[in-house]
């Protein structure tokens, strides 16, 4: 298994170039879409990776344990190498917790939760970047994955 800085190198110098490159080749998306792209995939990279299970570990006080106090609880409740390591589920599982935090942050703020009818508006209007988003994410996990498989251990 690669170690934090192994995966953070290999997603932000090798995978990230080559995805962006080939996003922009097929898909011709504008500069935003692009720039969200590659902004949530490090991001993902490097605050949002199948590794949060371990949140808990991670020092609080620094920019790193900032970004995954969120995930602080995740950890506690998921084990390493369970369900966030799964191919499909694992990015979903993260994206709904951070979600989940998101929901509370608004009903602790505006002491309601947005209605289904503004979500699907909102959805409508960012589209294009809810799913670059989550692309970047998936995108990023797999790459995540791919290095921990055992036949890659001798390329880091």
């Amino acid at each position: 298994m690669a170690q934090y800085s192994g995966h953070a190198r290999f997603n932000l110098f090798l995978a990230l170039p080559l995805l962006l490159g080939a996003l922009y080749a097929f898909l011709h998306p504008s500069r935003d879409l692009m720039i969200t792209f590659a902004s949530v995939f490090v991001y993902s990279t490097l605050f949002m990776n199948p590794d949060l299970d371990l949140a808990n570990q991670i020092k609080l006080f620094s920019i790193r344990g900032l970004f995954a106090l969120p995930f602080r609880s995740y950890a506690a409740l998921f084990s390493h190498r369970g369900l966030s390591h799964n191919l499909i589920v694992g990015s979903i599982t993260r994206i709904l917790w951070l979600a989940g935090w998101g929901a509370l942050i608004f009903l602790a703020i505006y002491k309601t939760l947005p209605t289904e009818a503004s979500l699907r508006r909102f959805y409508h209007h960012y589209q294009p970047f809810i799913l670059y988003s989550f692309a970047a994410i998936s995108l990023a996990d797999w790459c995540h994955l791919l290095l921990d498989r055992k036949e890659l251990r001798k390329f880091v």
